[in-house]
């Protein structure tokens, strides 16, 4: 993942992160969370303090966990981007349907055609 979605990732997660534990302040605080996801007692305080620079999916997952949240509920857009390289490989096997019929000389082509594609939107 290239680094700068992996900060703006770890950028939203932070914010959302906060979000919620400022909305459960009542029942919960930073040490208790990290507690209850099975974390250091500084752990989830790390995150929020930057003393973590991006913690690792399996924290992400234990503390949505000890949150009753889904991921998907501290990192929004790391589902939006999934569902882009779905669709894009969705388009693409819809292409390659369509060329089954194909010769050889046009399903090479066919297939040059998606890799210039792939080129141009990087």
């Amino acid at each position: 993942m290239p680094k700068n979605l992996t900060d703006k990732l770890t950028a939203e997660f932070k914010k959302n992160l906060k979000t919620i534990l400022d909305e459960r302040a009542h029942v919960t605080n930073a040490k208790k969370l990290s507690i209850e996801a099975g974390l250091g007692e500084t752990a989830v305080r790390d995150i929020l303090k930057n003393r973590s620079v991006s913690p690792k999916l399996e924290t992400i997952q234990k503390l949505a966990k000890a949150l009753h949240v889904p991921v998907y509920r501290l990192i929004p857009s790391m589902i939006d981007h999934s569902y882009d390289q779905l669709a894009q490989q969705e388009e693409e096997i819809q292409l390659l349907r369509e060329a089954s019929g194909l010769d050889y000389m046009d399903l090479n082509e066919l297939k040059a055609a998606v890799e210039k594609r792939k080129k141009t939107q990087r």
